[in-house]
């Protein structure tokens, strides 16, 4: 079945695997206030492309957490390398995403590679399985430094971001949820896009509905004008979106070869 595979699984679903059922209660059910997580689904491991990844349920094991899922660390049963895991919960997406195989093709210096996608049985759950970023989001080490950031390696992370952007857009697809945690430093120090369950099809996204979505879903990081277009309705949304992307298309373009450096 191709990148998509397998997922252990509580007791109850026929998707295969088993749990102690007092193990899964211990571990707490949905979070009103927030996503589902690994712990509450039960999901303690994930086989993509023939591969099984275990996924690290301790508070260390912890990246990032939102009201549509969580990330996590999970461990390649076979190697012991280090990945990183994305459970999302699909209830209420619309059709708008890109394929599982659109996602997968994405390579690009800039681009958080996916490795493989798992959905439960339901639909109503979605795991992601992506390279590992050890440096965190980006937003994050700036808030600790506290002193900023150097402006030519401010420069260097915009162009490697804008790069990506670029590279997503000549394919036909649109970040859907651009904002800082979305930025995130690998182990060289480089900035890495993370698209995992963030892409979606532009021409899709043409409809004043779908970029109303889209603007709306990166909440304070959304641009005022796109903002203030949703709060009145939508009206020229899409076309201003268009226009915003046509801009940064045109100006990465005419960047020199090679500006993005070994970064």
């Amino acid at each position: 079945i191709g990148r998509r595979g397998t997922c252990v699984l509580p007791h109850t679903s026929t998707a295969g695997g088993v749990m102690d059922p007092g193990v899964f209660k211990e571990m707490g059910g949905f979070d009103g206030d927030g996503g589902p997580t690994f712990a509450a689904a039960g999901v303690r491991e994930v086989s993509v492309s023939g591969r099984r990844f275990l996924v690290d349920l301790s508070s260390l094991g912890l990246l990032h957490f939102s009201s549509t899922g969580e990330v996590r660390v999970a461990q390649d049963a076979a190697n012991g390398c280090q990945f990183a895991v994305k459970l999302v919960s699909c209830e209420g997406s619309d059709t708008s995403h890109a394929s599982e195989e659109e996602e997968i093709s994405l390579r690009h210096p800039a681009v958080v590679e996916t490795i493989g996608v798992w959905q439960s049985d339901d639909a109503l759950l979605r795991v992601y399985v992506t390279e590992l970023c050890t440096g965190g989001e980006l937003l994050d080490s700036l808030i600790e430094s506290g002193n900023g950031m150097d402006e030519q390696l401010a420069k260097r992370h915009i162009r490697r971001a804008v790069s990506a952007l670029f590279y997503i857009h000549a394919r036909g697809l649109a970040h859907t949820h651009l904002r800082p945690c979305k930025v995130l430093v690998d182990a060289a120090g480089c900035v890495k896009l993370s698209v995992a369950g963030c892409l979606g099809r532009a021409a899709d996204l043409g409809t004043a509905e779908q970029a109303v979505r889209a603007a709306l879903s990166t909440g304070v990081f959304a641009a005022p004008e796109l903002l203030a277009l949703a709060e009145a309705g939508g009206e020229g949304l899409a076309a201003a979106l268009g226009e915003a992307q046509r801009r940064t298309d045109a100006h990465v373009a005419k960047l020199p070869a090679g500006s993005l450096g070994p970064c």
